[in-house]
């Protein structure tokens, strides 16, 4: 933490308009580095392919497949994710760092035992009839390695080596573009060996940094499912990755805007290609909040607790806890003034853009609504995140909760009320998890001080 915090300090020290890019530009590389990074692999892979493969619904097949596989290890790996790390930290709070390996490996062996029998069955009884069983066997090992990679990337960012994981995902994503070259002639399941390939090393890559990080004599330990007190993360985990995928899940679903792919897997013509624009827009918004909370809100964070901690004059701990409310509510409002900004340039060059990437301009409509929905649940990530440092879990849960409902709910009834709806049930259910949210917090920020001594 105190290595990226530094680094941050240390550029905007020099108070010039350059640095402040530059900072801004480090925090994106680092917290939306690996996702730009996976997306515009998958999107180059895409474009080249369509000079190799004669037919292009393999290609398609295959964004597809990897979509559910992302969407799916996420919804089942966040039911120990968050719950994981979250003991980790306290580990690392008590000087217990040979509990770090054990408990990790427990959960890995976990998480790829269930990813494993659920793909597998899935592969064999939905895939296999329509593709073949090399496929079926490589979606089932590209599932339990995803599952794998959630969570080490979770631990590895909750320990703040940001910039490991950055170069893990550059450096085995390479690999993915390389060998898809010559393994693309295979179509479907050349694809699907590469991509499983890549992601193979780049699990090796992340859990060997793990392993030689953090050292210990013991091989497993299960300690961590004996902790009671984080119990509410794990729904939460879940939650939280549901909301995020509901609304896709809806329109993939639903017989009146869904296409089918491959056997079951379906997708949506009319909502995915805008909603995969509306996210790539999200990364100035992200790297605004990386920055505020690595290099102005950890500070003041750090600075009241220790006040608290050490016994200092009450004087200086209503002082430090002003300080650190006027900075997590400008964690919020700076990521928002952002994204905003971002977002009021992305929709005054959309008809350049979507002409620029040959895109039908009759999606643009459902862009903006989705793109506002995208710009709020960055706002919606930023509040969560402020709720685990405050360590407010049912807060938490309530939020991720109210999205995992109403954004599912209210997706379903935009599909019904028209088109001239869809993405309303995205945007509505993000504002609406915003407010709840805010109101929560806002009602701990005004008694933060009894909180914490209540607490002590």
């Amino acid at each position: 933490m105190a290595g990226i915090a530094f680094e941050l300090k240390k550029i905007l020290r020099r108070r010039s308009i350059t640095s402040i890019f530059t900072a801004f530009g480090y925090s994106l590389a680092l917290s939306s580095g690996p996702y730009i990074i996976t997306i515009t692999s998958l999107l180059l892979v895409n474009f080249i392919g369509s000079y190799f493969v004669k037919d292009s619904t393999q290609l398609t097949q295959f964004q597809v497949v990897i979509t559910y596989i992302i969407a799916f290890s996420l919804i089942l790996s966040g039911f120990t994710n968050l719950y994981l790390i979250r003991f980790l930290a306290d580990m690392i709070f008590a000087k217990r760092y040979d509990a770090i390996i054990p408990n990790l490996m427990s959960a890995i062996i976990l998480n790829a035992s269930a990813g494993f029998i659920l793909s597998l069955i899935f592969s064999l009884l939905a895939l296999a009839p329509y593709t073949s069983y090399i496929f079926a066997f490589l979606f089932t090992l590209c599932f339990t390695l995803f599952m794998c990679i959630w969570t080490l990337n979770t631990i590895l960012t909750g320990f703040k080596s940001y910039k490991y994981i950055l170069f893990s995902y550059a450096f085995s994503y390479s690999i993915f573009l390389i060998t898809s070259l010559y393994f693309i002639k295979y179509g479907l399941t050349g694809l699907m060996f590469t991509f499983t390939l890549s992601n193979s090393i780049l699990f090796f890559m992340l859990f060997a940094y793990t392993i030689r990080n953090y050292y210990s004599d013991r091989l497993l330990s299960f300690e961590f499912i004996k902790e009671d007190k984080y119990r509410s993360l794990i729904l939460t985990g879940f939650f939280y990755n549901l909301g995020i995928w509901a609304d896709k899940l809806v329109f993939w679903f639903h017989p009146y805007t869904s296409t089918e792919a491959l056997g079951p897997l379906s997708y949506s013509i009319v909502y995915d290609i805008p909603i995969f624009l509306a996210y790539l827009s999200i990364a100035p918004g992200i790297s605004a909040m990386f920055l505020k909370i690595e290099w102005e809100f950890a500070e003041h964070y750090d600075k009241y607790y220790d006040a608290v901690r050490g016994g200092a004059l009450l004087d200086k701990i209503y002082l430090y806890g002003d300080e650190l409310i006027s900075s997590a509510r400008g964690v919020l409002l700076d990521t928002f003034r952002i994204q905003a900004i971002f977002s009021v340039f992305i929709i005054i060059m959309q008809e350049q853009l979507f002409t620029l990437f040959r895109l039908p301009k009759v999606y643009i409509p459902l862009f903006d609504i989705l793109l506002l929905g995208t710009s709020l649940q960055v706002v919606l990530l930023s509040l969560i995140a402020l709720m685990f440092y405050f360590d407010r879990l049912t807060y938490a849960l309530i939020t991720t909760f109210v999205y995992a409902v109403s954004n599912s709910g209210l997706s379903l009834l935009s599909i019904y009320l028209g088109p001239y709806f869809y993405g309303y049930g995205f945007a509505v259910a993000t504002m609406l998890s915003i407010i709840i949210g805010v109101i929560l917090l806002r009602r701990f920020l005004h008694d933060i001080h009894y909180y914490t001594f209540m607490h002590i």
